[in-house]
């Protein structure tokens, strides 16, 4: 079960990342390697299908789609209105605040000096 589980994680995690088209193209290139051996050596079917010069349907569909994915997700970040961020303006206080005034407040805290109830009160 955990095996399971760690494999559908790591599928969904590939294809958030785009690792469907990687999947495929490896799929055309085996493809095309296959079908280029039958008509020259092996060595040249396989610098034939990974130069580029000779690309196969399956190829150039991926490359349309992948193409057509990056551009909708850049034309979503052209079309978004951005708006700019907001400026917040700081008042001045009335009178100035100086340290004396936060020491006189913080002197009113102060703990208390008589101990408490014993025994502790109930309750009614």
């Amino acid at each position: 079960m955990r095996r399971l589980t760690f494999f559908i994680v790591l599928v969904a995690f590939i294809s958030s990342c785009g690792g469907q088209w990687y999947v495929l193209q490896g799929v055309a290139y085996a493809n095309m390697i296959r079908e280029y051996s039958e008509v020259v050596p092996f060595t040249q079917a396989v610098k034939m299908t990974l130069s580029g010069e000779y690309p196969c349907a399956m190829c150039k569909a991926i490359a349309d789609k992948k193409q057509s994915e990056n551009s909708k997700i850049f034309s979503f970040d052209k079309n978004q209105k951005k708006f700019s961020p907001q400026v917040f303006c700081l008042v001045k206080p009335a009178r100035d605040v100086s340290p004396v005034d936060f020491l006189v407040y913080t002197e009113s805290f102060q703990t208390r000096a008589e101990a408490p109830p014993t025994p502790p009160p109930r309750n009614a």
